[in-house]
């Protein structure tokens, strides 16, 4: 059997955009679930969810956030906090053996919104 080593991590989420943050959340028992104003508007019958509380384009490049939904921007955040929490440079990155395991919670609700639209336009 070969063995897997976790050697960083990084986190986006509604309780924190990094493991102190996330961490300090789940001690304190805190929430991340709020009222989305977005569902409201909408008309949805689930008006609550998750939302990150996060400023991509303070993270990202332009450039590259110009292809990137929210939910891939928040998975690129917290791969470069992975490598950095690992202490891991560009070249040692590159390599066959190394990988990144990368997990969501679902869509991003902006992704839903402009399906919905687009269903509610069209038919």
């Amino acid at each position: 059997m070969r063995r897997v080593v976790v050697t960083g991590m990084g986190v986006v989420s509604s309780i924190g955009n990094n493991t102190q943050e996330v961490l300090a959340s789940l001690k304190a028992g805190t929430s991340g679930i709020t009222a989305n104003v977005a569902m409201q508007e909408h008309g949805f019958r689930s008006q609550i969810a998750g939302d990150v509380k996060l400023d991509v384009a303070d993270y990202v490049d332009k450039r590259t956030l110009r292809f990137m939904g929210r939910g891939a921007a928040y998975a690129y955040i917290a791969m470069q906090q992975a490598i950095e929490d690992a202490g891991l440079t560009l070249e040692e990155i590159s390599h066959p053996r190394i990988g990144l395991v990368a997990g969501s919670g679902g869509p991003s609700t902006s992704a839903m919104l402009t399906a919905h639209q687009v269903v509610l336009n069209s038919g």
